[in-house]
């Protein structure tokens, strides 16, 4: 009697079914964190988007106040471009951002400026002053919202400083140094030393921000894996520092006693640094969408990878569950039972023939 063959365990199936399930909690972890790491840079790139839609508007708005403090006419065109510029990007990301109602307020600021009556420059300087740290605000309130200052990664997080805090500061103060002292230019002599004061400390509000912003991009440069980080922003930050320096200096010693410059010697220094700042704004901007779009893209690519593994971990334990049950649906039938035989051929005495042939019969 031959071998049984073995029998096959029914546990073997579900157990290679249940390996599926640790398997299955994986993927879904790993799934999870993957759409979480997308979202949090989808985000990071729509305050990317509307940060550079508000770098015409700080140019804009910095031109129109030396303009308006120095009785010369404003460019209201330029700045009206950039704002229904500013308010398009907002129609679209204001929602996510959570920045519409930040802007509506702002936007309504920005359009009063026109009825600030002309000649008193302390006032027009004052209500530009407003707006302008209104603008600062958003700025910041978009870097929270759209979580760029929560990035983990070190050189995307020391850029968006750069470019969100720092340079847009910088912008700022550089334009209200200029003006300050076109201001203090024509005040009397017995408030020269209140005014020299006042100048000193907007000269440094000038240089703070501008060592921070080198410092930022700097700790970008030296903790990135770009190949393209460092040669597409470091000479654009040296521009931007000399410009700033030229601009500080331009004032002299600042003793009290020697006469200050006037505010049309400082605007060509003035608009330097805006030019200078708009070209490094740009730049590192760009730069940082190029950061996160590559790590969403690694993300996608991780998957694609958690993908295969699980159609693979299904085939690797799908597949031997299968043919085991298989294999044991063939060997249900007992060993040894009847067989069923061919029926025998009948013979010639059962046809009635004679079993015997005749003599003669052909051959």
């Amino acid at each position: 009697m031959p071998n049984a063959p073995a029998r096959v365990s029914p546990l073997r199936p579900l157990l290679a079914f249940a390996l599926l399930i640790p398997v299955g909690v994986l993927f879904g972890q790993a799934w999870q964190g993957q759409s979480d790491r997308l979202t949090f840079a989808a985000k990071e790139r729509q305050g990317i988007e509307y940060l550079t839609a508000l770098g015409p508007v700080t140019t804009a708005l910095t031109d129109a106040q030396s303009a308006a403090v120095a009785g010369r006419e404003v460019d209201r065109a330029a700045v009206t471009r950039a704002v229904d510029a500013a308010t398009a990007v907002d129609e679209r990301l204001g929602d996510d951002l959570r920045t519409s109602e930040r802007w509506s307020g702002l936007r309504v600021k920005i359009e009063a400026l026109s009825s600030v009556p002309a000649g008193d420059k302390s006032r027009i300087y004052d209500a530009y002053g407003e707006v302008t740290d209104l603008l600062l605000a958003l700025y910041g309130k978009i870097r929270e919202n759209s979580q760029l200052i929560r990035d983990p990664e070190a050189d995307t997080y020391f850029l968006q400083d750069g470019a969100a805090e720092e340079l847009p500061e910088s912008v700022v103060a550089a334009g209200k140094f200029a003006d300050l002292v076109g201001i203090a230019a024509g005040r009397p002599a017995a408030e020269r030393t209140a005014a020299v004061a006042d100048i000193i400390s907007a000269r440094d509000a000038v240089l703070s921000p501008a060592t921070d912003l080198a410092d930022d991009v700097q700790s970008a440069v030296d903790s990135t894996e770009s190949r393209t980080l460092g040669g597409n922003l470091l000479s654009r930050l040296d521009r931007f520092r000399r410009a700033m320096d030229g601009l500080a200096t331009s004032v002299g010693t600042l003793d009290g006693r020697s006469a200050l410059p006037t505010g049309d010697r400082l605007n060509p220094a003035r608009i330097e640094v805006q030019a200078a700042a708009s070209e490094l704004s740009s730049s590192i901007l760009a730069e940082l969408d190029v950061l996160i779009a590559d790590r969403q893209s690694g993300v996608r690519t991780e998957r694609v990878i958690s993908l295969v593994t699980l159609a693979v971990a299904v085939l690797g334990c799908a597949v031997p569950a299968v043919l085991a049950l298989l294999g044991r649906r063939r060997r249900r039938r007992p060993f040894g039972g009847p067989h069923r035989t061919a029926p025998p051929r009948p013979t010639a005495a059962e046809h009635g023939e004679s079993q015997w042939e005749p003599v003669g019969a052909a051959r």
